[in-house]
């Protein structure tokens, strides 16, 4: 028998329309009214972003407030939800001098290196 899909997570037939880039902006959040939380972003572009660490209940197209370092409030809708991960679709496009001051901040790395203890 085969596992249902969630209502919630659901594949579009409706493209991305921009081309996604990793970063790494520590940001806020608020969905539908509720009390501020700090996000992760690790991917944007002008039309969205992808967050991590938004942990309350949620439902597609659920408005939010999202701020990004210094920039914001930015008008946004969740889009998807997955494995920690929360889709963002923005409700106007970021314009280039917001995209490029929110983008010039490099992904961290997610790999800490291990050191070998040499002859014990």
């Amino acid at each position: 028998m085969a596992a249902k899909r969630s209502k919630f997570v659901q594949r579009t037939e409706i493209p991305r329309v921009g081309e996604r880039r990793p970063v790494s902006v520590e940001g806020t959040c608020r969905v539908a009214g509720s009390d501020i939380r700090d996000v992760r972003v690790i991917d944007l572009d002008a039309h969205g972003c992808n967050l991590r660490g938004l942990s309350i209940g949620v439902s597609k197209s659920d408005p939010l407030e999202l701020w990004l370092g210094s920039a914001g409030p930015i008008a946004a809708r969740l889009r998807w939800a997955k494995r920690g991960a929360v889709g963002v679709a923005f409700d106007a496009p970021l314009d280039e001098a917001t995209l490029a001051a929110v983008g010039d901040s490099p992904p961290e790395p997610t790999v800490v290196p291990l050191r070998r203890r040499l002859g014990s």
